[in-house]
């Protein structure tokens, strides 16, 4: 990961160290894994619709954190 010169460094962009940056990768893996564990593409027929419904919530809510970071880890 080559630095950026002070003059280089844009707004939008982040310099992280090394270590951090792969604990963030890391940590974004994580939470795409678990929303895909919640809410899995193939359904289980015997999961009622209102607990679907929070399932689903709950994964959505995990893969927009996952997002977040993933901006962060492109603008590194």
């Amino acid at each position: 990961m080559p630095r950026k010169s002070p003059s280089a460094l844009s707004a939008d962009s982040v310099v992280l160290p090394l270590d951090a940056y792969l604990e963030l990768q890391k940590f974004h893996d994580e939470l795409v894994c678990i929303a895909d564990t919640i809410d899995p593409a193939t359904r289980s027929p015997d999961v009622r619709k209102p607990e679907q419904s929070r399932r689903r919530a709950l994964a959505c809510v995990f893969r927009l954190w996952a997002r977040q970071i993933e901006r962060s880890l492109v603008a590194s």
